[in-house]
Order: C-alpha cells, then structure tokens, then sequence
C-alpha cells in the first residue's frame, strides 16, 4: 500500500476506565457513527486487571520488564473481549496494513508491540511510563493515521497540549513523545450525553 493509496485512519484508544459504563457498547456505535468513513483502528486499555497489577508492583515491586508485559497481556485479553462485544475484527498488525477500506478493527497490542515495535529504531520503553497510551500513539504514528482520539471517562483541563496532558496524568507520560509526529490528537469523554464533548490537543 503506498502513501497515494492510503486509506483515511483513525485510531481509537478506548480506555479501561469504560469498562463499566453501561451500554459501552451502544455508546461506542453512536459515536462511531457520526464520524466520517475511514479505517478505525481501536487499541483496548488494559483496565482493571492492570490497575490491581500497580498495585501489587507498588506493595511488592517487581521487574519493571516483566511487569510491562503482563500489563500488554491484559490488555490483549480485553481486546479480544470488546472485539466481541463491540463487533470488530480482532487482528494482527499485518491485516491491519492490509486493510485498505473503511472497517472497525481491534489491534492485537501484544503482536504489535512484538512484531513492529520492538523493531524499531527506539521501541517503547518496558515501563509504567508507558500505558495503553503510548501504545495507542506508536500504533496511529505507524499507520500514519490522520488522527488518535483518546475515549476516556472525562476531559483534560485546558491547555490541552501534549505534555500538559502528561502533566494532569490524563495519559502516561511518554505520550508526548510517542505522538509527537501525530496529525491530530482529540480528547472524547465516553461518560457524557452521547459522548459528544471533545477536545483537541495540541502540540504546543
């Protein structure tokens, strides 16, 4: 697939902190309805199950390595759960570059994270710097993805720039780094009337 031919992309972080809003499911088809077509990639927060995981490490610290990917491996059991629920595609990150039309895909971050990320000139650090988040932004940065909208259960305070998002732990902080080559970077609170409230994020 070359740049000319590129579907329009857009990557949806959808937060753990939704896991238990009622009728996250029908919250999420409206939402995705009103949005223009295009080849919506979704990364799955790692919820719960990683919150008990920090707290475990903070008692009793362990590996920050290993605990990274037990956090990845999480996450990649709640992907496969909201693919269900959500009825998307479950998917490697090779179908997901295959993928050339408008299509609801849920991204296996185990396998991209082991596959293309660990590939890379820098791969994204094994630590608790490092969240659903970043993993988000370094899967949009590689699809060159025309924007990364981050669904969570509220909005950052203004200014909403990259590192003042890191600063208010409204994301991890290695985000600015991870989306600094980002197009565009929207903040959507799932927890509002239809999830309609937005907010852009800036660079600067």
């Amino acid at each position: 697939m070359t740049e000319l031919t590129r579907p329009p992309t857009r990557v949806v972080k959808l937060g753990g902190s939704l896991f238990d809003l009622p009728q996250l499911a029908g919250v999420w088809q409206a939402w995705h309805a009103r949005q223009t077509p295009a080849r919506t990639v979704l990364v799955i927060g790692g919820g719960e199950v990683v919150d008990r995981l920090r707290e475990v490490d903070r008692a009793h610290p362990c590996d920050g390595t290993d605990m990274h990917w037990l956090c990845v491996a999480a996450m990649a059991i709640n992907s496969r759960r909201w693919a269900r629920e959500l009825g998307a595609a479950f998917t490697s990150p090779s179908e997901v570059r295959q993928c050339a039309g408008p299509a609801l895909l849920v991204i296996d971050p185990w396998a991209f994270l082991w596959e293309v990320d660990q590939s890379a000139a820098k791969p994204l650090p094994a630590s608790w710097d490092v969240t659903s988040d970043s993993i988000a932004a370094r899967v949009a940065d590689w699809l060159m993805a025309d924007e990364l909208a981050l669904a969570k259960s509220c909005l950052p305070r203004p200014p909403a720039t990259l590192v003042a998002l890191a600063e208010q732990n409204y994301v991890d902080r290695h985000f600015p780094r991870a989306a600094a080559n980002l197009q565009r970077v929207r903040c959507v609170n799932f927890r509002s009337e239809a999830a309609r409230d937005e907010m852009l994020a800036t660079r600067q």
